[in-house]
């Protein structure tokens, strides 16, 4: 009887700790409609009221190496994070049930006065896991952020990836 309560309380707190919220996608653009390297979702979750937006673009480092960057941003204009960060902190993303350790540091639009998550992946590790997860996904691909659940465009990854420019030299 103990060990069945026991095997009952974890779980329980096995489904609490592992919840995550159901999102309503109300707009994308994949990497083909936009064409610029980059795409985008726009989403609101089950247990908020405010629209945000997940972009993916693909950039080059400071280093010169292509890279996918991630940015997380409400739709309206409010901001996400408080100030410019330089250092970035820790966080993980799941992207199709892996969990890949994120940079994130907080960035200021060019046009506004408004703050929003960068994050790319930590390790080169995880980078080639997400790059190549974008190009052989056939379907939307499920990233949770925040416990919040959504499906990202992977149509037309593949090109935008080749045609980034590569490496600097």
């Amino acid at each position: 009887m103990k060990i069945t309560k026991i095997l009952i309380s974890l779980f329980l707190g096995s489904l609490i700790s592992t919840q995550s919220y159901a999102t309503e996608i109300e707009d994308f653009m994949s990497w083909v409609q936009l064409g610029n390297g980059a795409a985008w979702i726009k989403y609101t979750s089950n247990y908020g009221d405010e629209t945000k937006i997940l972009a993916s673009e693909i950039s080059h480092s400071k280093s010169g190496g292509q890279r996918l960057y991630f940015s997380e941003y409400y739709a309206a204009d409010i901001n996400i994070c408080k100030y410019k960060t330089t250092v970035p902190d820790s966080t993980t993303m799941i992207f199709d049930g892996q969990a890949v350790k994120m940079s994130r540091w907080c960035s200021k639009f060019r046009d506004s006065n408004s703050y929003y998550f960068s994050l790319t992946p930590e390790t080169e590790r995880g980078h080639n896991y997400v790059v190549n997860l974008f190009k052989i996904a056939t379907s939307p691909i499920e990233i949770q952020l925040n416990n919040e659940k959504t499906y990202f465009p992977v149509i037309g990854f593949t090109k935008a990836w080749n045609s980034a420019g590569g490496n600097a030299i």
